[in-house]
């Protein structure tokens, strides 16, 4: 009986530290899943951020292009070539790291400009020459955001005018 006892014993002697060591492993390893569980979430909410910032600015260039499309609305004559000026938008207490804006599109050297007649409108008689045309404008705007995210935006306008006949 003393042989079995003394075997139990020598070969529990060898077990113990094995639990300490699993222990420390498993510690160890949840740590690293935790780490890369932080570096997830901080990856995204910088992708979240580019995209809120992109957002801003393309919301800001579909502002300054229903401005564009008010001002080609108010050209009585097809040489005149409206001016985008540079506009900021909401206030400070909305956007307090600073407002976004537009501008015309600084890649274009006229923002605005006549590009040539339409159709007449729908409805006309064609038998007579017609009177009226719709004009065909093109419309390009940057919006853009403080922190520099840019968006351009695009768009062809229609507005009736004289044909000159």
């Amino acid at each position: 009986m003393k042989c079995e006892h003394a075997i139990g014993t020598t070969s529990r002697k060898r077990e113990q530290g094995s639990a300490l060591i699993v222990a420390v492993m498993m510690l160890v390893l949840m740590g690293m899943i935790g780490i890369a569980a932080l570096d997830t979430v901080s990856k995204d909410r910088q992708v979240a951020g580019f995209q809120n910032r992109a957002r801003i600015a393309f919301y800001a260039a579909e502002g300054g292009v229903a401005t564009g499309l008010n001002l080609v609305r108010t050209a009585d004559k097809r040489t005149v070539t409206p001016a985008l000026p540079l506009t900021q938008l909401g206030d400070t207490t909305i956007f307090p790291a600073g407002r976004p804006s537009f501008r015309g599109d600084p890649n274009a050297a006229n923002p605005i400009v006549y590009v040539r007649d339409g159709a007449p409108p729908e409805g006309m008689n064609l038998q007579v020459p017609p009177q009226f045309v719709n004009t065909l404008w093109s419309v390009r705007v940057e919006g853009q955001t403080p922190d520099g995210a840019r968006s351009h935006v695009e768009t062809m306008a229609t507005k009736l005018l004289d044909s000159g006949y």
